[in-house]
């Protein structure tokens, strides 16, 4: 099959979509951004929705809730647990020590040992058994083998941001939960390694001895939100011809978030010349350059919301001078970092 199947029924994610605007969640705000214009309102059985287009949602909704789990779970995280979980696994210096982390620190996270890392001859393997975790669908068995298909595919992306790509080298093996059938649940196309079904727990089984190298480039990895579904979105577009509804301006603002600012790599990733590229950008008033400069400072505030300070922010976002930052962040937002930060507190604190 090829992976341009790879989606899934709206139908299938509508419970997951139900629960998220119930938390408040401005969800067809959401799908509307994403170019499914009839939101929550679709009635087609067979409607399906593209699994990327899956995972933007989901990065949406943990944005919005400051979940990275994006509130699957009937227990509530205490506040910015998320960011403590990532604050912790980017000390590691290899995956193995990535791996270790995280598992960890999501037991802590969540209140119970869910995830262990487990070593075995020249194989490493990261154990999410999920058998007791207090999902919000757990009466829904389809929903829940999805969720965590999902889950697992989510994992091993943020294990390759914060190993810099050794976790998608030393990938041997994924073992899933759900018995193996004859109908297709294409998210599982994900994977290029082997595939085994039924087993009592998910495992992503790593080569142990990469698994042990040191992390290249550790300080240039993008662990915000944006940047750990970036990374699984990323992986679907390599696999897969896009068929995104969405402006050429929001596509090229998600790649350039993935730190993606060669004009050309950027029409590459969106299968066009760099020719067209500027006319299609032309025709919606903007060029490359502005873009670049619009998701630097989406990111900016993202990190000043969550908790940076503007010391930080300069320095993630290599300004050699804070002045120089602040005069730039003014002119883009007629006020300084700190008075950006101070403002938006209370907003995510409610």
């Amino acid at each position: 099959m090829s992976f341009r199947a790879t989606s899934v029924l709206f139908a299938q994610v509508r419970p997951i979509l139900v629960s998220a605007a119930e938390s408040g969640v401005d969800v067809e705000g959401i799908l509307t951004r994403l170019g499914l214009v009839e939101g929550m309102r679709a009635t087609d059985p067979e409607r399906r929705l593209e699994l990327k287009d899956y995972y933007r949602i989901q990065r949406d909704i943990a944005q919005s809730l400051d979940d990275l789990t994006a509130r699957l779970s009937e227990r509530t995280l205490t506040y910015k647990t998320g960011n403590f979980v990532i604050a912790q696994a980017q000390q590691s210096r290899t995956l193995q020590d990535a791996m270790v982390s995280l598992a960890e620190h999501f037991n802590m996270m969540h209140g119970a040992p869910y995830n262990s890392v487990r070593v075995g001859a020249g194989h490493s393997a990261f154990v999410v058994d999920d058998s007791t975790f207090p999902y919000r669908f757990r009466h829904d068995t389809e929903l829940m083998h999805f969720v965590g298909d999902c889950l697992l595919i989510k994992v091993h992306c943020l294990l390759d941001s914060l190993s810099n790509g050794l976790a998608t080298q030393a990938i041997r093996r994924v073992r899933l939960q759900r018995t193996r059938s004859g109908t297709p649940h294409t998210q599982n196309e994900f994977w290029d390694v082997p595939l085994e079904f039924g087993r009592p727990a998910y495992e992503l089984v790593y080569d142990y001895d990469i698994a042990c190298q040191t992390i290249p480039n550790i300080d240039r990895i993008d662990l915000s939100t944006d940047g750990i579904f970036a990374r699984v979105i990323s992986h679907l577009e390599r696999k897969a011809p896009s068929t995104d509804k969405r402006s050429y301006s929001a596509r090229i603002l998600e790649l350039v978030a993935e730190d993606c600012v060669d004009q050309g790599e950027v029409a590459v990733r969106l299968g066009v010349s760099v020719a067209t590229l500027r006319r299609r950008l032309d025709e919606e008033g903007l060029c490359f350059r502005d873009l670049v400069r619009q998701a630097r400072f989406n990111k900016a505030e993202h990190l000043l919301i969550n908790g940076r300070s503007v010391s930080q922010v300069c320095e993630t976002l290599n300004y050699s001078d804070i002045r120089a930052f602040n005069r730039a962040f003014k002119k883009w937002k007629g006020q300084t970092p700190a008075e950006f930060a101070k403002q938006a507190k209370p907003l995510k604190a409610g």
